[in-house]
């Protein structure tokens, strides 16, 4: 089924048409009752469903789609399965149906859907799926939701009905259903704002959740009905539902996504405050009425805590809104520093309304009745916020409320306190008289004794504000603030409490509590920025314990706490801001140098937070009350003190002056990465200032050198530095900067810092640490380990690596500074682009996190477009990565393998086509690197470079896929073949292939290289788990053979092999000259199975792609395959023998011809076994693929293979077919039969014989003198002169000589051919000299009957017997004399069937076996001669059964078989009655020995042939009247033995024994 596609229009028409039968829509022709086809049942339709929810295209099947749904919803006898199908495919056309087709049945579904919905006997998982696909239709077709509010509250009620799954389901599908309703209008507004309230106080989380969202999504920002539903939620039991409502209330929506009401008004992303405050008073005034109120303690809240305490919040945001700041809640110090703006927007609404009534006033109250009930500093934040901005209009509504504000003076948390503390010193000076105040400021110097840490704390910070306020009222009596006022006592002499008071403040900073030191620090410092300090100067030189607190004191104890790393930061950081607060409210501070100093003197490392405080302070301390620090913070800005505040004495020169000079040139880096911060603050609060910008180029300069710091927080403050020097310097100084960060950049040159012994080269840990535990970062500590270990120039490499470091961080810096001015200094870096592109590109990949974040920071801002910049400067980008590839440090290697491999993706190449081949040759080298993250990057680029190369390669690329395929190819297939690595051959290889696809007829010209590299590649890239398998199997040539098969197919289906094959297609004329000399020397010298197999695979292939071309070379390819057939491997051999056979079809006769005479050389003189059988291979591939040549040469090619097919074949030979030898189906194939191919080449075959039997090899003898035998046989009587005589006087001459291994086999041929050709040698007509005689031949192997070898001499004998039995030769005499010796020896009778004895006691066995089968033969028919012989032969036949093995038994039956055929005497009766006597003794000897083989149960072999013996001797003596020449008792002997015979189980044993029993006479 995977097969089948499911968008195919007709399949799924079809399913269709199964699945609903025969319907007839509206408008079609009526179809007669027999043409109907009826719906598929259940089953079938279970079946189809699956297939329908695969199919896109069923989506669009209308209306069968809406049909099928409806029918397995609403239909009759359906099961629960089908209605969920059905519902799961009203899903899948919500996914997948066009519009066109949607949209018409949309309101159809809904209806379907709120129907299945509103049944309450349907299952719940129908019910769920139901819900889902309402959402999905909502969200597809939100127009269909508008107006149906009354389905929004159905499904809102369904929370308190449904299960808890199906609830889930119920809240995704409202969620997709929110957006339907963004929208609206007339009453369906109020309808949802109903809803929402509603539903955002019911029980169920889910209806509450519900309301949240759709209160955010359906409703614009400035909505305020559906703002309250969400601050409501703010005060939700449930944590995800008060998240979600407060993450809507503090997320601004987007500009677009603003009022949906009416037309979008300036700034309406948020409620208007005075709108929303009388809102909420109103809903609070309700609430409190109602059940709904919150009561705690004595106070009743209209709302609980929660959600009171966010609204006020909210009302915050709006005000800040409102005012034309983004609203900021993250802290009380941001949301001050917005003060001074809304203070102008708290103004007007003062101004336009008065009496308690107007927002303000009722922001207070609700304010005041939270903070009574629960507190809470950010609250008591926005009280004090507003009241400071208008204390004149608010702070006369606490002057009877200065009780109640005291108890949050002292409350226990720290920010209350603050704001407390201020809010009451703002109304006590606004409203009490100056006897009251003093006694408030007494009572609360009082309270600095108090044992409270918080009552202590709050009386602190309170006089402190107290006191600040009052000599900042003092000093705005004189008008507005100018430099002149301030050098004046504006102030009237101070009261004795206001004096004690801040002595008693300043003897607080030796108390040992933190919160009492940090409280004296606010408040010394509010009275500072105020106004200065109501104390003595004091004098460095006088007794400090005599002058009490001064302000010389003071100062003094604030820099021990600030330098004192024993005190906790918090401490350290509040006496920093009160050192410079305290140089601000006085314009001649006397001390003020004395502070500048000690802030200067407190770097300390990673103290950054510190610094950042101590740069603040030294801006006011340096620029005193022209600091923004002296403004009225709730009412000015910065920007407006700036603007009113005149020019002033100070010390910001100076201060500038010890920054450049001491501090940023230390050799410190602490104190370096400290002066950085104090810098940065100092350019950023004092810009404006002349001083500053007079020395802007040496603080450019030293933020440079600070650029090449090797922390990193010192190179981002130090690029912020810069950035503030480019906004604040001219256009001559903006092209230095640029050009001075560029250099750094591309160079890496840092400034000189002076080394000392303690001068950090190292960050600690970086190099790990000594045994004994200490650093390794200084270069003392350096040189120490050096010399501890006697290895002084390790000193060097040390260096040597910290300036890599340096060099590195040099470059980061430049980055860091890049990323400050580049989106500024666009016109400045423009010539620079070609130059720092390249570099910028290649650094976004540096392997260190931080310089690739730094770079890719810069790249970001001088790069708009970065695929129109990468474009742009492709060449010069490639050819810097060309340069880096083959850098000596790893980082840049491997940072530009990265960069490869993010430039090459996805981008036109035209222009960089040349470049393609040196990318390839470096990335190859680099993929083998020491480094293996460099060797992991330089895989990517390969991979990269590979699919670039093979899509530049297609052969649709014109001209330029022309110009890419000339320069990779042959890079890949010299460096990348050709390598010693794996992994790159492997990356090479696989490019080559995959371009080869694309590439078509542009693969032409390339082919002579890619065809002899791919195919040297195929036993390169064979996995050399083979070879090693090949070599322990060795010894197993079936095995071998098999492995070798299956390594040659698996090597045919190899990709490399499939690139060969496709290269083929191409090859013609005008590539041969170039390809075959490279093709023949691959044959000659190529290792490895699978290559020399690809050869001759391409080699025919080549042959039927064109074969007329290939002609002039078929002489070149047969001699390099014909070397080739001596390897080793039977398959290799196979294959160039096939190959072999193509050439031959296209090669000239002559070549054939040669062919053959060379194979029949390398048979017949060659020894080796492989080398004969690749010879038979060669010719039968010939025969199967070109039979027509092989019969123009079957003169030549079949005597040999006639010859060849009498090769003894060795035990185990795996080849062959059914016993059918190679030489053998090639005979078989060429010639019209064994005898008649022999009558046909028998000239050619005996010359070859001839050749065989001359030759010095013993088997090529044997073989020789085999073939002679088959020869024979198949021609018998035909074989005549001159060929009978050459053959005979061959084996003759054979035969004489030395005894050798296969001799036997001429004893054979000589046997074999005499028998066969007895009329040919017996007439006398060919009686010649040329023929040897039947007496030269029996004398000839009479002679060979002689010799010592008993393997041999067996086979003498047998073939001495045959050749006198078939010419009937009486040569028994000199026969006998040879034989008898050796039967009459006597040997122990033996029946043992194991053959255990020894090699020599079986061949002894075998001979005595030949010997008597041959004396049968032997015994002549001449009377004279068997008188003389008959006894002693009958006599050695009758004894020898008795002492001979059961073989031997059987061959003396047999001969006695033949003895009895040619005895005379029992062939004429007159003899016989003359020679009774004699036949006496005879029966006599042979009845009991012949009786025991009768009667021999274990062989039924003896039996048989006893019985024989028996049958002719009763026989020839019933036959002449004698068989009472067996005496009686043998008569009754041989009558028992027989009648125990006729009942052998060998039928015809039986029959013969029931025979002869017959002929007997019966026994009594």
């Amino acid at each position: 089924m995977g097969s089948i596609d499911w968008n195919n229009n007709t399949i799924i028409t079809r399913l269709f048409n199964i699945f609903q039968g025969t319907v007839v829509n509206k408008g079609q022709k009526t179809v007669k009752p027999e043409d109907k086809k009826s719906p598929a049942n259940t089953r079938m339709r279970l079946k189809i469903f699956p297939n329908l929810l695969k199919s896109r295209v069923a989506a669009e099947h209308f209306p069968g789609c809406i049909q099928v749904i409806f029918g397995c919803l609403f239909g009759h006898s359906l099961n629960q399965k089908i209605k969920l199908l059905a519902m799961q495919f009203v899903h899948h056309l919500t996914l997948y149906a066009s519009d066109s087709k949607f949209n018409p049945i949309a309101s159809v579904m809904l209806s379907g859907m709120v129907t299945v919905v509103g049944a309450s006997a349907v299952d719940s998982r129908l019910r769920i799926l139901a819900y889902g696909a309402v959402g999905k239709i909502a969200k597809r077709l939100p127009e269909l939701m508008t107006k149906d509010m009354a389905l929004l509250q159905t499904f809102f009620d369904a929370f308190s009905q449904e299960t808890a799954d199906t609830k889930l389901a119920l809240l995704e599908c409202l969620g997709m259903m929110s957006e339907s309703f963004k929208d609206l209008k007339g009453p369906n507004v109020t309808l949802m704002e109903a809803l929402i309230m509603q539903n955002i106080e019911k029980e169920e989380p889910q209806a509450r959740m519900m309301a949240v969202q759709y209160a955010n999504v359906v409703f614009p920002g400035n909505h305020i009905p559906s703002r309250y539903v969400l601050l409501l939620a703010c005060g939700d039991v449930k944590e995800d539902i008060h998240a979600e409502a407060v993450k809507h209330l503090r997320s601004l929506p987007k500009e677009e996504d603003s009022s949906r009401l009416g037309a979008v008004e300036e700034r309406t992303l948020m409620p208007a405050f005075p709108e929303l405050v009388k809102y909420l008073m109103e809903k609070g005034n309700q609430r409190v009425k109602t059940k709904n109120k919150y009561v705690i303690g004595n106070n009743t809240l209209p709302f609980n805590p929660g959600t009171y305490g966010e609204m006020l919040m909210y009302m915050r945001m709006c005000l800040a809104y409102n005012a034309g700041v983004t609203p900021d809640l993250e802290s009380i110090v941001t949301m001050q520093q917005q003060a001074p703006v809304i203070a102008k927007y708290v103004q007007t609404l003062l101004k336009d309304s008065s009496g308690e009534e107007g927002p303000i006033q009722m922001y207070i109250k609700m304010i005041r009745q939270l903070v009574t009930a629960i507190g809470g500093a950010p609250v008591m934040y926005c009280l004090l916020e507003v009241v400071a901005i208008a204390p004149d209009k608010l702070a006369s509504k606490f002057a009877q409320q200065l009780d109640w504000l005291k108890g949050f003076m002292f409350s226990a948390k720290e920010e209350m306190r603050m704001s407390a503390g201020q809010l009451f010193a703002i109304a006590v000076t606004s409203v009490v008289k100056k006897s009251k105040l003093n006694k408030i400021i007494e009572d609360l110097t009082q309270m600095l004794k108090d044992k409270n840490l918080e009552k202590q704390h709050g009386a602190l910070l309170t006089l402190g504000y107290i006191i600040g306020r009052k000599f900042f009222l003092s000093r705005q009596t004189l008008g507005d603030l100018t430099v002149e006022d301030m050098e004046t006592d504006a102030m009237e002499p101070a009261d004795r409490a206001i004096v004690e008071a801040t002595k008693r403040i300043g003897t607080c900073l030796d108390n040992s509590q933190q919160l009492i030191v940090t409280g004296t620090c606010v408040a010394l410092g509010e009275i500072g920025r105020c106004g200065g300090v109501p104390l003595q100067d004091g004098n460095p030189r006088a007794d400090q314990a005599s002058a009490g607190v001064t302000k010389y004191s003071i100062v003094q104890k604030l820099l021990k706490k600030l330098n004192s790393t024993q005190e906790h930061n918090k401490i350290r950081e509040k006496a920093a801001i009160c050192l410079g607060h305290l140089c601000v409210g006085e314009a001649h501070f006397p001390h003020r140098r004395m502070v500048i100093e000690g802030l200067l003197d407190c770097a300390q490392p990673k103290q950054f937070d510190l610094h950042f405080t101590v740069g603040d302070a030294l801006v006011c301390a340096a620029m005193g009350p022209c600091s923004p620090a002296a403004r009225h913070v709730w009412t000015t800005t910065e920007e407006d003190f700036r603007a009113r505040v005149k020019d002033h004495a100070d010390d910001v020169s100076w201060l500038l002056d010890l920054l450049l000079q001491k501090y940023v040139t230390s050799n410190n880096p602490h104190i370096r990465q400290a002066s950085c911060i104090w810098l940065v603050s100092v350019v950023k609060g004092c810009s404006s200032h002349t001083d500053v910008q007079g020395k802007l180029h040496e603080i450019q300069s030293a933020f440079m050198g600070l650029l090449s710091e090797s922390d990193e927080l010192t190179q981002d403050i130090a690029s912020k530095g810069l950035g503030l020097v480019y906004d604040n310097c001219s256009k001559e100084q903006k092209d230095k900067l640029v050009a001075s960060l560029v250099d750094t950049l591309m160079t890496g040159k840092r400034s000189k810092h002076e080394v000392t012994s303690e001068t950090k080269v190292f960050e600690e840990g970086s190099l790990g640490t000594t045994p004994d535990g200490k650093n390794l970062s200084t270069y003392k500590e350096l040189c120490s380990i050096a010399t501890d270990l006697n290895q002084p120039d390790l000193i060097y490499k040390f260096m040597h690596l910290a300036n890599h470091n340096a060099l590195w961080n040099s470059r980061k810096g430049a980055a860091f500074g890049f990323s400050t001015i580049a989106a500024q200094a666009g016109e400045q870096l423009a010539p620079y682009l070609p130059k720092i592109v390249p570099r910028l590109y290649r650094y976004q990949f540096d392997p260190n996190p931080k310089i690739q974040q730094a770079m890719t920071s810069i790249w970001h801002a001088v790069v708009s477009d970065n695929k129109k910049t990468v474009d742009t400067y492709l060449k010069q980008i490639v050819q810097d990565l060309i340069k880096t590839l083959t850098s000596n440090q790893w980082r840049v290697r491997e940072s530009s393998c990265l960069a490869v491999n993010d430039l090459l993706r996805g981008r036109q190449l035209d222009d960089v086509i040349e470049e393609l081949p040196i990318l390839w040759e470096i990335c190859l080298k680099v993929r083998d690197d020491i480094k293996e993250s460099v060797r992991i990057a330089a895989d990517l680029a390969c991979k990269t470079l590979s699919r670039v190369s093979v899509k530049v390669c297609d052969v649709n690329n014109g001209a330029v896929g022309e110009r890419a395929i000339r320069g990779v190819m042959p890079c890949l297939l010299k460096n990348g073949l050709g390598s010693q690595v794996e992994e790159v051959r492997g990356i090479s290889l696989d490019t080559i292939v995959k371009i080869s696809r694309n590439a078509g007829a542009l693969l032409k010209p390339h082919i002579p290289l890619i065809v002899t590299a791919l195919l040297e590649s195929l036993s390169g890239l064979e996995p050399q788990m083979l070879n090693y398998l090949s070599l322990r199997i060795g010894s197993n040539q079936a095995a071998q053979d098999k492995l070798d098969t299956a390594r040659i197919a698996a090597s045919k289906m190899s990709p490399m092999m499939e690139t060969v094959n496709q290269c083929v297609q191409y090859v013609d004329a005008s590539i041969l000259p170039e390809l075959i000399p490279r093709l023949t020397e691959l044959i000659r010298s190529g290792v490895g199975l699978g290559t020399k197999a690809g050869c001759a695979n391409f080699i025919m292939s080549i042959t039927r792609q064109c074969p007329q071309d290939v002609t002039q070379y078929a002489g070149k390819l047969l001699s390099a395959l014909l070397n080739g057939l001596s390897d080793k491997s039977t398959s290799i051999r196979r294959s160039y023998g096939m190959a072999i056979g193509h050439v031959v079809k296209i090669a000239k006769d002559s070549s054939v011809d040669k062919l053959i005479r060379k194979l029949k050389v390398w048979y017949m003189e060659k020894e080796d076994a492989t080398a004969r059988l690749a010879c038979g291979v060669t010719l039968r591939a010939i025969n199967e693929t070109s039979p027509d040549v092989l019969k123009r040469h079957t003169a030549l090619a079949l005597p040999l293979v006639f010859l060849a097919m009498h090769e003894k074949k060795k035990e185990g030979s795996s080849e062959g077919d059914n016993n059918t030898t190679v030489w053998e189906e090639v005979w078989l194939d060429a010639t019209p039969g064994t005898e008649g191919g022999i009558r046909l080449y028998l000239k050619e075959l005996v010359d070859i014989m001839q050749t065989a039997l001359e030759s010095q090899s013993w088997h090529m003898k044997a073989q020789g003198a085999a073939a002679m035998s088959t020869v024979a046989s198949k021609l018998g009587e035909t074989l005549g002169p001159p060929h009978l005589g050459q053959v005979l006087k061959a084996l003759l001459v054979g035969l004489g000589g030395r005894t050798w291994p296969g001799k036997e086999a001429l004893l054979k041929s000589v046997a074999k051919v005499c028998v066969s050709c007895k009329s040919a040698i017996t007439d006398p007509l060919n009686q010649t000299e040329d023929q040897p005689s039947i007496d030269q031949i029996t004398n000839a192997i009479m002679k060979e009957c002689r010799k010592e070898n008993l393997a041999y001499k067996i086979e003498a004998v047998k073939a001495m017997g045959e050749i006198l039995d078939c010419y009937e030769i009486d040569r028994f005499q000199e026969f006998s004399d040879i034989l008898y010796p050796v039967l009459k020896k006597e040997t122990k009778n033996t029946d043992d069937d194991d053959d255990r004895g020894s090699e020599f006691t079986r061949l002894n066995s075998r001979f005595k076996e030949t010997a008597f089968d041959s004396l049968g033969l032997a015994w002549p028919a001449v009377k004279e001669t068997q008188e003389e012989h008959r006894a002693e032969m009958w006599l050695l036949l009758s004894n020898s059964i008795s002492t001979s093995t059961w073989k031997e038994q059987v061959a003396v039956l047999k001969s006695m078989n033949k003895f009895l055929d040619k005895l005379v005497m029992l062939q004429d009766g007159a003899l016989l009655q003359t020679q009774s006597a004699n036949v006496t003794t005879m029966v006599d000897q042979v009845i009991p020995p012949l009786c025991d083989c009768l009667g021999n149960i274990k062989y039924s072999t003896i039996r048989t042939e006893a019985l024989e013996v028996t049958h002719k001797l009763i026989h020839k003596l019933t036959g002449a009247s004698q068989l009472s020449l067996i005496q009686t008792e043998h008569q009754i002997k041989l009558g028992q033995v027989l009648d125990n015979m006729s009942n052998d189980n060998i039928p015809e044993l039986k029959d013969k024994a029931k025979e002869l029993r017959k002929l007997l006479p019966s026994q009594r």
